[in-house]
């Protein structure tokens, strides 16, 4: 055996065998390229690979040499250049994204035109959700003729509907509405990521039964809602609610003002399961069984386990990858096989892609996956950078140094893991919220001191509810107090400037954002890392010799510096034309203008009949953080009608009072 693959590596070394390395990754990226291409562009890539494909088989035709094909200037120092150039990696990238660009164009296409505005629908279904409360209406999800729809029914109606209910029907179906105006809430993408085509208005209903349902699917629904019964039967509403979020990630019940202080603090993540949850899970797993157990029955008990949890969490992006990797790292030891973290992370995206494409969209997804990259690539460096940091007190440094290092190390490694994690979600987190929380690192040290007997104590106390309740009114009683702290931390919103208002990213600043901290880790690691190989040292020495070329062309280079600052403010404030911009907020009137001088103005502030729907916050204010604007020089009030100035003096109130 040692001499085969002995001789495998000597044949790799030599060029006569290639290997592709990493294929489900490649697969993954081709796949996300595709589905991008569709959704953004409506885009068959099929005839944009077509000109490729012909120009790499008859390159020799078109007599282009291999040494000007290859880039061997580029390649001598950038030696992942000449990946661009592997034709089984160019195959396998086109493969995969034709694929998705066909299933997303197809998909988009059905949205379209399988259910039309306004028409009548009547059949039977089946009541696959519970019960969301609105204004005036219940909505349930239902599956109706192999998709899924929401259910309106008039509170005033006396029809309660449960899970696994078989109806018949009749009403009118409504098609989810799109954004109006940049920047906005996209209800009809949001509802996409659901695979959820609208809602349907009853008229009438009847309920015939019950639908047998998938055994898993049941005692998994079951499962969920004894858990939700319990905690609400020990905890008073908006801890228990709290809590739910935590176990079993379904933050519908809690409070709107609560969510945006989780929000604010940048701690919502504690409300979505994910891997935290999946170590507490398996730590919890080996102790129970660990003694009784060999390793290898315990690793199938954990998988099991974690794909049931899946199923009670409604296979939330977060929880899926986790477990999806967890599932693979132990799939490996049982199969006695190195797992690679890179390829765990395609293979559980891939999974997540091929059930609904459009989920590449959510934002709770992207946070999920960039925050995971960037605590794989960043965590070592910012360690590092963190354990360099000296402190130049003397009496502080005598103290530190006579407590406990691993609570100093501890503390190191949280911070380490929130600071990368937070660097690789920023700015998709600023294009989707445009907030950005000044204190995120001490809420989320915070947190993570709290969060893990919370989620303990909240899985005991859950299991001995069953069994002897009065022992888990004791736990709940130490929940109740960990809560509250937790939303104490979470009024760290409310501290002044808090949180700091920023304009919607562009693509390309996004872009340029990964690529100044992607270039800022290679440097990095050219100066701290103790061994470098032939292309790092080659990298370093380019930086020395750009330093040198720099030092004796000080003039020059402050002069190109000043230049460039000159341009920067030139283009910044040279008058520019007069923009006028009409805001679409429903009932009502609202205007926002910039003059050539870049003087902001809104007239009127929009109204809106709903109690519920502040049009102020959830439609105004978008539009104008995705203009690029985060301050208002002038309001004009035309008159004092409700759809023209109700949110303006709400606003004026509640911040005045303040």
């Amino acid at each position: 055996m040692l001499e085969q693959e002995e001789l495998c590596k000597n044949a790799i070394k030599k060029g006569r065998l290639k290997v592709v390395k990493r294929p489900v990754l490649i697969a993954i990226i081709g796949y996300i390229i595709g589905i991008i291409m569709g959704l953004y562009f409506n885009f068959s890539i099929a005839l944009f690979y077509i000109p490729i494909i012909v120009i790499y088989f008859f390159k020799k035709t078109l007599k282009i040499s291999k040494k000007e094909f290859k880039l061997i200037s580029l390649k001598r120092y950038f030696r992942y250049v000449k990946l661009i150039f592997n034709f089984k990696i160019i195959i396998i990238l086109i493969i995969f994204s034709i694929i998705s660009n066909f299933i997303v164009i197809f998909q988009n296409k059905k949205y379209k035109s399988l259910y039309t505005n306004n028409q009548l629908i009547s059949g039977e279904a089946v009541v696959i959700g519970e019960k969301q409360e609105k204004e005036y209406n219940n909505i349930y999800k239902i599956k109706y003729n192999k998709t899924y729809v929401y259910l309106k029914i008039d509170k005033k109606s006396t029809i309660e509907l449960n899970y696994g209910d078989k109806i018949k029907f009749s009403g009118s179906f409504i098609e989810p509405k799109e954004n109006k105006n940049t920047g906005g809430f996209n209800y009809k993408n949001y509802l996409k990521t659901l695979k959820i085509y609208g809602t349907i208005k009853v008229n009438k209903i009847e309920i015939l039964g019950k639908e047998k349902q998938n055994f898993i699917f049941k005692y998994a629904h079951l499962i969920s809602k004894k858990i939700k019964e319990k905690v609400n039967l020990n905890l008073d509403k908006e801890k228990a609610d709290i809590l739910i979020g935590i176990l079993i990630g379904d933050t519908e019940e809690i409070e709107e003002e609560l969510k945006e202080n989780f929000r604010i603090s940048n701690i919502s993540h504690v409300l979505a399961v994910s891997g935290m949850h999946v170590t507490y899970i398996i730590i919890g797993i080996n102790l129970l069984f660990k003694t009784k157990l060999g390793k290898r029955k315990l690793n199938f008990i954990i998988i099991i386990v974690l794909i049931f949890y899946m199923f009670i969490t409604g296979f939330s992006a977060s929880i899926v990858r986790a477990a999806i990797m967890a599932i693979l790292i132990i799939g490996s030891k049982i199969m006695y096989r190195k797992n690679d973290v890179w390829n765990s992370i395609a293979i559980s995206l891939f999974c997540i892609l091929i059930y609904n494409p459009f989920l590449i969209t959510s934002m709770g997804l992207q946070f999920s996956y960039l925050g995971t990259i960037g605590i794989i690539v960043f965590y070592k460096n910012i360690y590092v950078v963190l354990e360099n940091i000296k402190i130049t007190s003397k009496k502080l440094k005598y103290e530190i140094n006579k407590k406990d290092t691993k609570a100093i190390e501890k503390i190191k490694n949280i911070l380490a893991v929130t600071i990368s994690a937070q660097l690789s979600i920023m700015p998709i987190m600023i294009y989707h919220t445009n907030l950005f929380s000044i204190y995120f690192f001490i809420t989320n040290l915070l947190v993570s001191i709290i969060i893990g007997p919370i989620i303990i104590l909240g899985i005991i106390a859950v299991i001995m509810s069953f069994i002897i309740n009065p022992c888990a009114k004791v736990i709940f009683t130490i929940i109740k107090l960990l809560v509250d702290i937790l939303i104490l931390i979470s009024k760290i919103s409310q501290l002044p400037f808090a949180k700091l208002y920023i304009p919607t990213p562009k693509i390309w600043q996004i872009c340029l954002f990964y690529c100044i901290i992607i270039i800022s880790k290679l440097v990095h690691n050219l100066y701290y890392q103790k061994k470098l190989n032939a292309t790092q040292i080659r990298m370093r020495n380019l930086i020395a010799l750009f330093k040198y070329k720099m030092y004796l062309n000080k003039k020059r280079s402050l002069m190109a510096l000043v230049l460039l600052g000159v341009i920067i403010l030139l283009v910044e404030f040279y008058p520019k034309n007069l923009k006028v911009n009409f805001i679409d907020v429903g009932q009502g009137d609202a205007t926002f203008i910039v003059t050539p001088y870049n003087n902001t103005i809104l007239i009127d502030g929009g109204g809106n009949e709903s109690k519920n729907y502040n049009i102020g916050k959830n439609t105004v204010l978008p539009y104008i953080l995705d203009k690029g604007y985060t301050k208002i020089d002038y309001i004009i009030i035309s008159h004092f009608d409700q759809d023209h100035v109700r949110w303006i003096v709400i606003y004026y109130a509640r911040n005045k009072s303040k």
